[in-house]
């Protein structure tokens, strides 16, 4: 009776954290997508809201990184860069490492610039706030050991094997 028991506990207690980590994906994927759109829209107040916090702290908070990402923008608006698409493809299954749920979303973007098209596929690490029930991202190439914001995540370690980005850029013949 007790082995039955245990194997019971066992299979419920997987079954909760099986459904537990499909909750987490669904929710990586809502918010991935929302910061997409975010982006699409230029609401960047929005965007900042899934921006991992130790890149916002690196930046001097959000209303810096806010005007900045607002400058760039205009300046890349005024030379005739237009995003196109920017949506989430897929998310990786989430991972518990270091004490937090991760994982890693792909975007599909499209983007144009004068005679132009780029497309790409990114990945971004997705970092769960368990407090705010929201996912926050990073550029996952940037979090490698050559990547310009790993300093900020100290101790950073993960078993996850995220896809390289792709590029490719095409003439626009209309």
């Amino acid at each position: 009776m007790k082995k039955i028991t245990f194997l019971l506990f066992v299979f419920c207690a997987t079954q909760v954290f099986s459904q537990d980590m499909k909750a987490l994906k669904a929710t990586a994927m809502r918010d991935a997508q929302a910061a997409c759109n975010a982006t699409l829209k230029q609401d960047f107040k929005t965007l900042l809201t899934y921006t991992h916090p130790n890149i916002l702290n690196a930046a001097g908070g959000a209303e810096v990184m806010e005007k900045y990402l607002e400058s760039t923008f205009k300046q890349m608006n005024d030379e005739g860069f237009v995003y196109e698409i920017a949506e989430t493809k897929s998310v990786s299954d989430v991972v518990k490492e270091q004490g937090e749920h991760r994982c890693y979303v792909e975007n599909y973007n499209v983007m144009k610039m004068k005679d132009k098209r780029i497309v790409s596929t990114s990945y971004m690490l997705g970092f769960y706030n368990e407090t705010a029930k929201r996912w926050t991202f990073v550029e996952a190439k940037e979090m490698k050991d050559s990547g310009a914001i790993i300093a900020y995540f100290p101790d950073f370690k993960t078993a996850m094997k995220i896809p390289e980005n792709t590029m490719e850029m095409k003439d626009i013949k209309e």
